[in-house]
């Protein structure tokens, strides 16, 4: 079947949905006396999308600019290329921000990320939208583990907008 056939199949059974590819790259520190101190480097890279493009572009659905994530995170001294999986939340309207929240696992311990673009203005998008600052917790303690600054790289945009594809 091609491509093109399997979108038509998704128009027509009204399940057309998308994904985009992003990068995320900055320094974390620990918040932990075990770990190395003074920044390290962190990277994400992941998918995120929905399944239905409508329910994410109806402000009266629940999945509202939600959406599905999934892909590889590295924090210096703490995991290399580990699996993770969670959610982004495009949460322009009700608290100017967005959100990534993904779980994964380091040595049978289970550890969750939140990081958020903050106060997100259509003046300042240039920096709001590249800047996201987050933390790790150990899910089953609440113990903050690491705190991060990440950035979405300019150099990144090219393939970031060339990986949007229907899914």
């Amino acid at each position: 079947m091609s491509r093109l056939d399997i979108f038509k199949n998704m128009i027509n059974e009204r399940r057309l949905g998308f994904e985009i590819d992003e990068e995320m790259s900055g320094t974390h520190h620990f918040k932990i006396q075990d770990k190395p101190q003074g920044e390290l480097p962190m990277f994400f890279k992941v998918t995120w999308g929905a399944k239905n493009i409508g329910k994410f572009l109806n402000p009266m659905d629940p999945e509202f600019l939600a959406a599905y994530l999934f892909g590889r995170v590295t924090i210096g001294g703490f995991c290399e290329d580990t699996e993770c999986r969670g959610s982004l939340e495009l949460l322009y309207f009700t608290e100017a921000k967005i959100r990534y929240t993904f779980d994964f696992q380091v040595e049978g311990e289970r550890y969750r990320y939140v990081g958020e673009k903050v106060n997100i203005r259509p003046w300042n998008l240039h920096r709001t939208h590249t800047t996201c600052y987050g933390i790790v917790r150990n899910i089953k303690t609440g113990d903050v583990i690491s705190e991060s600054t990440l950035h979405f790289r300019f150099s990144t945009i090219p393939a970031f907008l060339g990986s949007l594809r229907p899914a």
